[in-house]
């Protein structure tokens, strides 16, 4: 018997969804948040998918919500969290307050900064420019930057974080001594002029860096000719109407958008984190966002909206090591298996920020967790939903 694709599946799945809000409607759709000024005159106008997803999956709805205000109340989670379930946004709660000390909600337009989450962004940018052919992913970095230090270290490698390359947050804080807030460039130039030793050689193994994301948004701004925040905006945030979405850091002037303070528990109290040398860099983070365009996001990567398939399923493969050796872990994203299925994931911290992105693609469902302290709950959070919609 043949399978159906995909996006088939859900079409058809919409369709009798459809059929069935005739019968459920009239009875129950008052407790859906309908917005009755809309004018509707029929049921296809005035129903859209995830109003019918909310009724099919009204018991998973509850669970969420019961565990999430559980876990506001136990633990002052205090955030954004968004469920997506089979194509469909099925759940959007608000916890806490802008300031923990204070009683202002925090609301589901909040704007959050996305800490290592942004590597997803970096690396669609780098991808975008490929498919633009304005970078390769096998240019070595002295195409780019005839000082840089470290011979054959490719844009490949800074995706996948096998380039060893050092700890750029320790550069800046021994060897930075301008009042100026530094920035990408200012790391490039501190890497060709200490020459640190590299961590491995390129290619070799997988270490997580930091660095190499701050490299990667340099290596961008020199093949397309724009600083890295305004090509992002022009290829991703724009093209989504991600209107609420930008890159900000410390050391760009002209850009100052609200959003939350990032918060560190101590003392059995909240205080916001105090500003740091790394502030001005990006790449490595740097991307604020709120709930609402992450899903925005999360569907453009379901339907390849900003690059092709094959861009797409290359930056989904974990990578290869020199030794032939792999490493779960693609352009940007993390991958992993849970129950057999395919996990693309990152989370993030910095800041006092906490933030996760889980995509269960093989289900077409996605939990999105922004909280704006570093109480380490999103991964026990994470945990619990997935449970609640029975992916693994």
């Amino acid at each position: 018997m043949m399978r159906r694709p995909k996006r088939e599946k859900i079409h058809v799945l919409n369709g009798i969804l459809l059929m069935l809000a005739v019968f459920i409607l009239p009875i129950g759709y008052s407790s859906f948040n309908h917005d009755a000024s809309a004018g509707a005159t029929n049921y296809e106008e005035q129903v859209d998918g995830h109003d019918l997803a909310k009724l099919i999956h009204k018991e998973k709805i509850q669970r969420i919500d019961s565990f999430m205000q559980a876990h506001h109340n136990k633990y002052n989670f205090q955030g954004n969290v968004l469920v997506a379930h089979q194509g469909h946004m099925i759940y959007k709660g608000s916890f806490g307050y802008t300031h923990p000390g204070k009683k202002k909600p925090v609301k589901p337009d909040a704007v959050f900064q996305l800490a290592s989450v942004t590597k997803q962004f970096t690396a669609m940018a780098a991808m975008i420019a490929i498919e633009k052919d304005l970078l390769h992913y096998n240019d070595t970095l002295t195409r780019y930057f005839p000082d840089f230090p470290y011979e054959g270290v490719t844009v490949r490698m800074l995706l996948n974080h096998t380039a060893g390359l050092p700890n750029y947050m320790w550069l800046l804080e021994h060897h930075w001594d301008q009042e100026r807030i530094p920035y990408n460039t200012d790391v490039m130039d501190l890497l060709a002029k200490h020459n640190l030793s590299l961590h491995f050689q390129p290619g070799t193994r997988f270490g997580y860096s930091n660095t190499g994301y701050v490299v990667l948004a340099s290596v961008i701004e020199k093949a397309t000719n724009k600083r890295f925040d305004r090509f992002v905006e022009k290829e991703i945030f724009a093209p989504l109407e991600m209107e609420n979405s930008f890159v900000h850091c410390a050391a760009y002037p002209d850009v100052g958008r609200k959003h939350l303070n990032g918060y560190k528990y101590w003392g059995r109290r909240y205080r916001k984190v105090p500003p740091t040398v790394n502030d001005g860099t990006v790449g490595d983070k740097g991307v604020y966002s709120t709930i609402e365009d992450l899903y925005k996001w999360d569907q453009a990567l379901y339907n390849n909206t900003l690059v092709s398939r094959e861009t797409m399923k290359e930056a989904l493969e974990p990578v290869k090591l020199k030794n032939g050796n792999h490493y779960p872990y693609g352009f940007g994203f993390r991958l992993r298996e849970v129950a057999g299925k395919k996990v693309v994931y990152h989370y993030g911290k910095w800041n006092g920020f906490r933030t996760g992105i889980i995509r269960y693609v093989e289900d077409t469902s996605t939990i999105i967790i922004l909280n704006h302290t570093d109480r380490p709950f999103n991964s026990k959070i994470t945990r619990n939903l997935r449970d609640f919609l029975q992916l693994g």
